[in-house]
C-alpha cells in the first residue's frame, strides 16, 4: 500500500514540475523576452537544476535524513518557490527593461545576464526537484521490495505525471487560470521595445 501512495504522490509530482515549467517558460518572455535564445535559457536552467539536484543527492548529507521527511521539505520548497517566481517574473520583466534596451546592441552580455539570472531564479526549486526522487528511493520499505521493479514503477509514474501535466499546462490551465492577462502585458511591451528601437 506504501509503494502505491508512493507511485500517486510521484504521478501529482510531475503534474506539478511540468505546470510549472509550462509557466515559467511562458512568463519568462516578460523578463528574457520572447526569443529562441530566452527560451533555451529556461529549458537550460531547469533542466541544470534538476542535474544539480540529482548530484545533491549523492552526498552523504542528504542520507542523514529521513527519506519521507525530507521528501515533504522538498515539495513545500518547490510549491513556494515556484509560485513565487509565477507571480514575480512579470515584475522582473518591468524592472529588466531598461537594462535590455541599454545592451541590445551587445547581445553576447544580453545572453549571459539572462542565463546567470534564468538559473539564479530557478536554482532552489529546480534543485528540490532534482532532488526528490532519490531522496525518496532511499525509503526502507522500497529497500526491501524487488528494488529494480520498483524503481522503474516510480520513474514512470512521475514520467506519466510530466506528461499529464505537460498537456493541462498547455491545455487547459494556462488559459483557465490567466496567463492570457500576462500575455496581453508582454505584447504592450514587445510593442514599446519596438517603439524604442525605431
Amino acid at each position: 500500500m506504501r509503494i502505491v501512495i508512493f507511485f500517486g504522490i510521484l504521478f501529482l509530482s510531475g503534474i506539478g514540475a511540468l505546470i510549472f515549467e509550462t509557466l515559467w517558460l511562458r512568463l519568462s518572455g516578460l523578463a528574457f523576452g520572447n526569443s529562441i535564445w530566452a527560451a533555451a535559457l529556461i529549458l537550460s536552467s531547469f533542466m541544470a537544476g534538476l542535474a544539480l539536484g540529482n548530484g545533491v543527492a549523492a552526498s552523504s548529507k542528504v542520507r542523514r535524513w529521513r527519506p519521507l521527511h525530507l521528501y515533504a521539505v522538498l515539495k513545500l520548497a518547490v510549491a513556494s518557490f515556484g509560485c513565487t517566481i509565477v507571480f514575480d517574473l512579470p515584475l522582473l520583466g518591468g524592472l529588466m527593461r531598461p537594462i535590455w534596451q541599454m545592451l541590445w546592441n551587445y547581445q553576447p552580455t544580453v545572453i549571459g545576464l539572462r542565463f546567470v539570472l534564468s538559473f539564479l531564479i530557478l536554482l532552489v526549486p529546480t534543485t528540490a526537484m532534482g532532488l526528490t526522487l532519490p531522496v525518496l528511493i532511499e525509503d526502507p520499505v522500497l529497500r526491501q521490495t524487488n528494488f529494480g521493479r520498483a524503481i522503474g514503477l516510480l520513474y514512470g509514474s512521475n514520467t506519466l505525471g510530466a506528461v499529464a501535466g505537460a498537456v493541462l499546462g498547455e491545455a487547459y490551465s494556462i488559459q483557465a487560470f490567466g496567463i492570457l492577462y500576462f500575455l496581453g502585458k508582454q505584447r504592450e511591451n514587445s510593442t514599446v521595445l519596438a517603439r524604442a528601437r525605431q
